[in-house]
Formats: structure tokens, C-alpha cells, sequence
């Protein structure tokens, strides 16, 4: 797993896993049961998500993304800009906003100010991949709404 580009000494540092071509074709039943390559890349992933929350998918060939406009979706670049404009405009809603977002569930409310990790805050969704909790979660955090977001 290579880390971010080595010239931002000092900055935060997302860790990168490439995908060659040959895996990014699989549909879930072949990666499920795929190779030894696959079985590698799904414990880089885990181990990325486990150690830095996230990571930058490389690959070979564009994936196509169904819930984008051509435009925005020509560049991974661009599709990563928008990732931390949402992200950033997340974060800097005021604390009493991010506070609505609770649950009963342990580790999926907005979390922040914690003494062993001072500059850490988190949200977690529940069903998350789900676009109706998606649009309730935009909707809680902006009431009038935020395309953008979502």
C-alpha cells in the first residue's frame, strides 16, 4: 500500500491501493470468490479502513459511477475535490448542528472532542450506502437542503 504523494511533508497522508484492470471488471460474485489478488487487495482495504478510516482507490480503467455527470465524473481528481468540499462543508457546520445527528447505537453519532483523540471528529451513518438515509442525514444537517451533499 503506497501512501500519499511524498512531496507534502507535513500534511496528512491517505494511504493509495492501485487496482489493475484485470480485478476492477469483477462483479461481487467473481471478487467474492476471485483470486489470490483479490483476497490481497480486500485486506489492504480492510487494513486501510481499520488504521486511517479511508483510502484512494487507483485503477487502470475509469469505473463507471451511475449517480454522476459525465462531466464531473471525468477525472479522479475532480470526483476527489468533491469528496472534500462535501466533507469540509460537513465538518464546519456549527457543533450544535452535528450534534442533532444521534443514535442509540454505540460509535454512529457525531462524535468529537475526545480526550485520546483531541482533533477527531466522526459521524457514522447508518446505512450509509442506503439514499434514503443519505437524504435524511443532508436534510438533518441542512434543512433546506444540499444537493451537493448527496
Amino acid at each position: 500500500m503506497e501512501m500519499g504523494n511524498s512531496e507534502d511533508h507535513g500534511k496528512a497522508q491517505i494511504p493509495i491501493i492501485n487496482f489493475p484492470k484485470e480485478i476492477v471488471g469483477l462483479d461481487h460474485e467473481q471478487g467474492s470468490t476471485g483470486g489470490e489478488e483479490w483476497k490481497g487487495k480486500s485486506g489492504k482495504m480492510r487494513e486501510a479502513f481499520e488504521k486511517y478510516g479511508c483510502f484512494i482507490l487507483k485503477c487502470e480503467e475509469n469505473i463507471p459511477n451511475y449517480n454522476m455527470t459525465s462531466s464531473s465524473s471525468s477525472s479522479c481528481s475532480s470526483s476527489r475535490e468533491q469528496i472534500f468540499m462535501a466533507s469540509k462543508a460537513l465538518f464546519d457546520l456549527p457543533d450544535e448542528t452535528k450534534q442533532k445527528h444521534t443514535s442509540s447505537k454505540p460509535y454512529r453519532s457525531y462524535a468529537a472532542n475526545c480526550p485520546a483523540i483531541p482533533l477527531s471528529e466522526s459521524f457514522g451513518i447508518d446505512n450509509g450506502s442506503s439514499s434514503d438515509a443519505v437524504h435524511s442525514f443532508t436534510y438533518l444537517m441542512w434543512p433546506q437542503g444540499n444537493k451537493a451533499f448527496w
